[in-house]
């Protein structure tokens, strides 16, 4: 027996009527009104996403929930709780979205048992026949379907139909298979229900800036089921009544009959729209349950919109009866004088509310904080499946949020919050007791983690140098604090991928951070083991490049090229290849940030003729895969096309990497690894790749982090593992002091290696 898309859609309704129950707090022991500000924050960031007036209605649902949060905090009963919960829906101005009455599911009433078969046909008077499919449904499946061919007669010959729905239920699958193979003895002139649509996120769209990852929301707007007559059918018009229930699934047929002026629907009790949206039941715990509307109908042509065309008081069933039989007496497609539904607002963007005036936000906004933060990363951030458990960070924050009554607790707070996202684009600005906790400036220095000490690396402006700091020296404290001591204070609110990324970020962003004008206090281990200790005034100094790098490409001894990816521009990649050309090998140094260069270097080099450079997943949000940790929308990104008549560069190519690559910097890698197998020196990058997109929480704070899942042409992992190098070497204190670049000479070692092997390879061929 086929499954129509009918029946699949009537599955789905039933999917999308089931309740939907909120992960499980694991902190420990959270106290009850925290617990309840979790389940009700999760409930907010569902209808924020999910719900479609939010999409063009104008509604403060920040304040929907600030507003009943102390209602929330202070409820002592599960009544009270509800009550506050219904408080915050009420601002949707949506009766269908609800607080349920907490009451114990009743089982709908079954006929007694009388020994005789259901009565599924009857045939009333005028000739009118009356197809029950909740007694249907009780047959067994072979009797039921043996009658199909009995049913399809009476229907057929009968002046016009009554079919009863009321409490069959949504799982009647064989039922409501039933009606969908006696669809043709009902449709007697081309019909089609109203469509429905849904909101739909494709990433997050940022609240600040732009993005290169192309995130969106807007409205998914279903496919409207259509139905017509068999061919050659008598054109013999046939009023069909569908006599339905509060809570009954009434199938798209009987909607697209009634637009069409040949069907009515009958209803026991008040029937509301709630009988053909969709909608989701949320569990806020305490036998407190909410429903949420996730979608809304089309208007259709020649269709009022929702209603019924006749009422009848629940239990009364010879009125209900009697409102079908004039119902089945009017004569088809008279309409009367009716006007179509309103066109639906198009949706509209809207960022949150930043609220930068809350440098310190009262209690309740400091709750929509950690709530906003919470959902945007619990629906959109793409790597939801590597942190290492996000669900319990809700109720801690929120408990902590309690005492962080200040502007610069508040401001750490959130910052601590967000370096759960351990992941390398995570940041937290906006707030200006964020920058006076860390600093204002730091001094001109690149600082590496490297031999167990951070190390002074580069020097970008001369006053280091005369204050005494040279490259190789281990940093041992700043200010009297010792750099361990001041590694643990900072760790808590630094994301990153890897530990060696936090590590190195520490090093190199806050290590000697402080007030500018302060002075630094640093005490200094030299590569002779003499410890000292210098001074210098912490300033704004304009950056100056380091001095002695040489050129961006050049020709290294033994006829291997040179590219300094990190200062290449893309208009110069020609003329880079052409210097090139006749060189054994290439290195690729990457220990840093590219310039887009990759999407012209990658199809100059691919000698494998790769299609793909790397495979993309960006979280998808919609009232169809809410629940799915993995929905998204996934792509196969191209590597571009080589120009015409320019050609490759086939020699064997190394790339130069460190935690100093990130996101840019190691999708290039994966372009050269999927264009020619290039091989990496040195030691993993950031492990952090994706299109960067933001959010906006209260006090001005803007949170950036990574809106794509990204990983190598074959599926394989990329972040918080970064590219791996297949050899790996990193640069030592004595090297850099003595000018070596030690990665890079390993590097022409392992080319020389390749080139000693293809040698090898080509003679024995030969032989």
């Amino acid at each position: 027996m086929r499954a129509s898309n009918r029946i699949v859609s009537a599955l789905i309704a039933l999917l999308l009527s089931l309740s939907l129950v909120p992960p499980a707090a694991a902190a420990a022991n959270p106290a009850p009104h925290i617990e309840r500000i979790a389940q009700v924050g999760r409930l907010w960031g569902f209808v924020r996403y999910l719900h479609p007036y939010l999409a063009y209605r104008e509604i403060d649902w920040d304040a929907a929930l600030v507003n009943a949060l102390p209602h929330i905090r202070e409820a002592r009963t599960s009544e009270e709780y509800a009550a506050a919960v219904q408080s915050m829906l009420d601002a949707l101005g949506d009766p269908l979205t609800r607080v349920l009455p907490q009451e114990k599911a009743e089982t709908a009433p079954q006929p007694p048992e009388t020994g005789k078969a259901p009565e599924v046909l009857r045939t009333l008077e005028g000739g009118v026949v009356l197809l029950d499919l909740a007694a249907a449904n009780r047959l067994k499946v072979d009797d039921l379907y043996s009658r199909t061919q009995e049913i399809s007669k009476a229907l057929t010959e009968a002046p016009a139909v009554i079919i009863n729905l009321r409490r069959l239920g949504g799982s009647s699958y064989y039922a409501y298979s039933l009606l969908e193979d006696l669809q043709p003895t009902l449709i007697s002139v081309p019909s089609r229900a109203p469509a429905q649509r849904y909101l739909l996120h494709s990433g997050y769209r940022p609240q600040d800036g732009a993005t290169s990852g192309g995130y969106y929301s807007g409205f998914l707007t279903l496919a409207a089921d259509t139905f017509a007559p068999l061919p050659g059918a008598p054109a013999k018009l046939k009023r069909v009544v569908f006599l339905v229930s509060p809570g009954d699934f009434i199938p798209s047929l009987a909607f697209a009959l009634q637009a069409a002026g040949t069907g009515s629907l009958v209803s026991e009790g008040t029937l509301t729209e709630e009988a053909i949206v969709n909608d989701r039941v949320y569990d806020l715990g305490e036998g407190v349950r909410a429903k949420v509307r996730v979608s809304e109908l089309m208007p259709l042509a020649g269709w009022p919109g929702f209603h019924v065309d006749a009422e009848a008081p629940e239990g009364e069933e010879e009125a209900l009866l009697a409102a079908a039989l004039t119902e089945a007496r009017r004569t088809p497609l008279a309409l009367g004088s009716i006007t179509s539904a309103s066109s639906l607002p198009d949706p509209v963007f809207r960022p949150d509310a930043g609220y930068p005036e809350m440098r310190e936000p009262d209690l309740p906004h400091r709750w929509l904080a950690v709530i906003r933060g919470w959902n945007v990363i619990q629906y959109f951030y793409p790597y939801l499946h590597l942190l290492d458990d996000w669900d319990p960070v809700l109720p801690e924050f929120l408990a902590r949020m309690e005492t962080a009554e200040t502007g610069r607790d508040y401001a750490l707070t959130i910052q601590e919050m967000m370096a759960h996202v351990a992941d390398g684009h995570t940041s937290v600005s906006g707030h200006p007791e964020i920058a006076k906790y860390f600093g204002d400036v730091a001094l001109p220095l690149e600082v590496r983690w490297m031999e167990g000490a951070a190390v002074v690396t580069r020097v970008y402006h001369e006053s280091a140098r005369k204050a005494g700091i040279e490259i190789g020296d281990a940093i041992l404290s700043v200010d009297g604090e010792a750099t361990e001591a001041r590694m643990d204070r900072f760790r808590k609110y630094v994301a990153g991928s890897t530990e060696d990324f936090i590590r190195q970020r520490f090093c190199n962003r806050s290590l000697t951070r402080g007030a500018i004008g302060s002075t630094a206090v640093l005490s200094l281990q030299g590569v002779d083991g003499k410890v000292r200790e210098v001074r210098m005034i912490r300033e704004r100094l304009p950056y100056v490049p380091p001095q002695g790098q040489g050129e961006v490409v050049r020709i290294l001894p033994g006829n291997i090229g040179y590219m300094d990816l990190t200062r290449l521009q893309v208009a110069e990649v020609p003329a880079a290849f052409e210097k090139v050309k006749n060189t054994q090998g290439l290195v690729f140094d990457m220990r840093g940030y590219p310039n887009g260069t990759a999407w012209s270097i990658a199809p100059r080099i691919n000698t494998r003729n790769a299609r793909v450079g790397a495979q993309f997943r960006r979280s998808e949000v919609s009232a169809f895969s809410a629940e799915e940790g993995d929905a998204g929308f996934y792509f196969a990104q191209p590597l571009p096309p080589l120009p015409p008549g320019v050609p490759k560069y086939t020699r064997p190519t190394v790339m130069l990497i460190d935690d100093r690559a990130i996101s840019q910097s190691e999708h290039s890698g994966l372009f050269f690894e999927a264009a020619n197998g290039t091989r990496f020196i040195g030691t993993p990058t950031a492990g952090a790749n994706g299109d960067v997109t933001t959010f906006s929480l209260p006090g001005g704070i803007l949170v950036r982090f990574t809106g794509h899942d990204v990983r190598h042409a074959d599926g394989g992992q990329l972040q918080r593992k970064g590219l791996s190098p297949h050899v790996e070497v990193a640069p030592t204190r004595a090297g850099l002091r003595a000018g070596k670049d030690e990665v890079l000479e390993r590097a022409l070692q392992d080319l020389e290696q390749t080139l000693a092997q293809e040698a090898k390879d080509k003679e024995k061929k030969a032989s």
